[in-house]
C-alpha cells in the first residue's frame, strides 16, 4: 500500500496516487441506481462499512434494494481483501 487506509478512503495525498474509495463507492451506488442492468461485486468490507456509516437513510434504503435486486454482491466476506497474489512464497 502506498497510502494509509484513511488516505485511500478519503482520497488524500494524491501526490502518491489518485485514489478515493469513498468517491468510487458513491459513483457505483449512483450508477447501479441509474441502470438496473449494471452489477458490481465488492470485497473490501472495511471501506464499505466506513462509506455506509456516512450515508443517509435514503441512500441506505436504495442500496438495500440494489442488494436485494442482485446488482451489488459482496465477495469474500472479509474485512479486507486477502493477499491472493502470494499464496506460495
Amino acid at each position: 500500500w502506498l497510502k494509509t487506509v484513511d488516505e485511500y478512503f478519503a482520497g488524500q495525498n494524491n501526490s502518491i496516487q489518485h485514489a478515493g474509495v469513498n468517491y468510487i463507492l458513491t459513483t457505483v451506488a449512483r450508477s447501479l441506481e441509474a441502470d438496473s442492468n449494471r452489477t458490481f461485486t465488492y470485497a473490501e468490507q472495511a471501506f464499505f462499512q466506513r462509506w455506509w456509516d456516512e450515508q443517509g437513510e435514503e441512500v441506505k434504503a436504495k442500496m438495500r434494494q440494489i442488494v436485494k435486486d442482485g446488482q451489488l454482491e459482496f465477495f469474500n466476506g472479509g474485512w479486507s481483501m486477502h493477499d491472493e497474489a502470494c499464496p506460495h512464497y
